[in-house]
Order: C-alpha cells, then sequence, then structure tokens
C-alpha cells in the first residue's frame, strides 16, 4: 500500500472518529455525540426458516388455498410471510396473540 493511501485513510478515519467521541461544552459538560446514520441497507436480506414436514405442509396449504381464493396459480410462500409480518407489525391484538403463543411454545420446551 502506498503511504499516500495509507495517510489518506488514517486522515479519513479520524475525521469520522470525531463524530463519534463525546465532546466537552464551553461549560465544561461533556455531551454524547450525535447519533447519525452511517448508512441504509438497500438489498434485500435472506432469513432461513426450519419447519417441520407438517409445518411444511400447512404453509403449503395456506399459501394453495390463498392463491385459490385470489384466482391465482401460485402464492409464493415468501408472500405469505411477508403478509403474517405486516399483519402482526400492523395489529396489536395480532402481537399479543402471537406473543402469547410463543410464551406457551417455551414453556412448554422447558
Amino acid at each position: 500500500m502506498s503511504a499516500a493511501k495509507s495517510r489518506s485513510s488514517a486522515s479519513r478515519f479520524a475525521k469520522n472518529a470525531t463524530g463519534r467521541r463525546a465532546t466537552a461544552s464551553p461549560t465544561g459538560e461533556v455531551a454524547p455525540p450525535k447519533i447519525g446514520r452511517t448508512g441504509q441497507r438497500t438489498e434485500k436480506l435472506r432469513t432461513t426458516v426450519d419447519l417441520t414436514p407438517a409445518d411444511h405442509r400447512r404453509l403449503r396449504r395456506i399459501a394453495d388455498r390463498l392463491a385459490e381464493d385470489l384466482d391465482l396459480v401460485e402464492v409464493p410462500r415468501r408472500a405469505v410471510w411477508l403478509a403474517l409480518l405486516a399483519e402482526i407489525d400492523a395489529d396489536e391484538a395480532l402481537y399479543a396473540k402471537v406473543l402469547d403463543r410463543i410464551k406457551t411454545d417455551r414453556e412448554e420446551e422447558t
């Protein structure tokens, strides 16, 4: 690596770090750094869910039923998951039901 590039990187890192350091005000009080956004992810993320064969069949049945009701050849299982996420996020009663279900399932596991 060239010396110019290493100095450039070091100065860039030092400059960026100043925004993360606590600073002293004229009165001597130390203020935490302002919280900013360093970047926003734009690419999709992959999440994998391991299902039992019975749960997988249940998901397929739900997707197939939705496809029939929507008069479509197929509803992707991804669409089912995304719709469920949106509903849980928007509906506090549904969120509470999911919370109770998870609590019960965890208690049964122990």
